[in-house]
């Protein structure tokens, strides 16, 4: 069985591992906790994890904030991961409900996730939980 919770401070080596394994490439541990910790904290930034047998095998972000073109406060969903070895066993929709549940009590009006386009299954998952393509998205670097 399958444990959704909300994510500590423990629980980071384990996100990042999860995160890095995601992206395949390492991040800058250091710039990852204090980031980790800093949305910890945060009342507008939401983490939970999947635990099964005391193993955390999946992780989700939910960040809330009020925009003008939603008229109210949207999530948006910045992070979602399940670890290779148990995909398609429901984890990811566990989370995803378990965001959905989160956003609802904040008083969200919507919920957004944006996927990368080589992903396909990804956005395979996001339509089978209730997600609709309605934007193209754009990101730019920029210098540190």
């Amino acid at each position: 069985m399958t444990l959704i919770r909300q994510a500590i401070q423990s629980d980071e080596r384990s996100v990042y591992d999860l995160i890095t394994a995601l992206m395949g490439f390492p991040l800058d541990r250091e710039a990852f906790h204090e980031v980790f910790v800093r949305n910890l904290h945060s009342k507008s930034v939401l983490y939970y994890v999947a635990e099964s047998d005391g193993t955390i095998v999946g992780f989700g972000s939910l960040h809330i904030e009020l925009s003008l073109h939603h008229v109210g406060l949207a999530g948006e969903i910045q992070e979602l991961v399940v670890h290779e070895t148990v995909r398609s066993k429901g984890i990811g929709a566990e989370l995803v409900s378990r965001l959905e549940e989160e956003a609802e009590k904040q008083g969200c009006v919507a919920i957004e996730v944006t996927t990368r386009k080589r992903w396909v299954d990804a956005q395979r998952f996001y339509k089978s939980v209730g997600f609709r393509q309605t934007h193209v998205n754009f990101t730019k670097e920029l210098k540190r």
